[in-house]
């Protein structure tokens, strides 16, 4: 958190009470600690009022597990969460709550990045696109059941869904695998377009001795030799807004409560 934060002030950010909120759990405030009311404060924060032109950020680095998805709607069968310092009390955060509280608020014209460095992240904004990257093809691929939504939203994830995500240590501090790659590889190149922009953070996990494969899901469709920039919004194209369902999938018969196991920083 503290090495995306120190990133997103050198490359054009602020930080003011108006413009910047981060959740630890090394906070002596209570109302700055990573539970589940807070987090999802934080979020309705962050979209609430979002007008065309502003230019978003969220970071998660914490624990991620999945459960058993009840409407149907995932193609894993599995709704992706995030664990709050409180979860054991007030439950996880699944998917769906983080695209109702930061994705569907968004109007056209505004921009979200998002890293989500933690296990089982791969669709953990329930975003419609999802990048397919192979040998003989570079393309998105959407949702059985898309939930399309206005704002050029874009998350990059540590893994797929059913796959950990990995810590590394940095300054003596605990990172994660997928904000370091980040970084790296836009340090390495800042006129990456998002096919060099994405080979750039597989190469610099493989090097780092990292197996997990990150994955990129957006809200808008668009030709991967876009420039990559976090300031650079693309209107909405999408023509249906909103849930389509065009299948109903069957749920997985158990989660994964696995979370932090090892030394795993899922």
């Amino acid at each position: 958190v503290y090495h995306i934060k120190s990133f997103l002030l050198a490359n054009g950010f602020t930080e003011t009470q108006d413009t910047l909120v981060v959740l630890t759990d090394d906070q002596r405030d209570p109302n700055y600690l990573p539970t589940k009311m807070n987090i999802m404060n934080a979020m309705g924060w962050l979209s609430r009022g979002a007008q065309p032109g502003d230019i978003l950020f969220w970071h998660f680095s914490g624990h991620g597990a999945q459960e058993p998805d009840k409407d149907g709607t995932e193609e894993d069968g599995m709704n992706e969460t995030i664990v709050p310092l409180d979860f054991k009390t007030a439950g996880q955060i699944p998917d769906n709550d983080i695209f109702r509280a930061l994705v569907q608020p968004l109007p056209s014209g505004v921009r979200l990045t998002a890293i989500m460095d933690c296990c089982h992240s791969g669709t953990g904004l329930d975003l419609p696109w999802t990048y397919q990257h192979g040998r003989s093809q570079r393309i998105f691929r959407e949702d059985t059941n898309p939930f399309h939504s206005l704002g050029d939203v874009q998350l990059f994830s540590g893994c797929e869904d059913d796959q950990t995500s990995a810590d590394t240590q940095r300054y003596g501090r605990a990172s994660g695998a997928m904000t370091d790659a980040f970084i790296a590889a836009l340090r390495e190149r800042p006129n990456h377009t998002y096919y060099t922009f994405l080979d750039a953070i597989h190469r610099n996990l493989r090097q780092n001795g990292h197996s997990q494969r990150p994955q990129l899901t957006a809200s808008q469709n668009f030709s991967l030799e876009r420039p990559f920039s976090m300031f650079d919004v693309l209107p909405n194209h999408n023509p249906y807004i909103g849930q389509q369902f065009r299948r109903k999938l069957k749920p997985a018969r158990a989660g994964n409560p696995n979370f932090g196991m090892g030394g795993v920083g899922g």
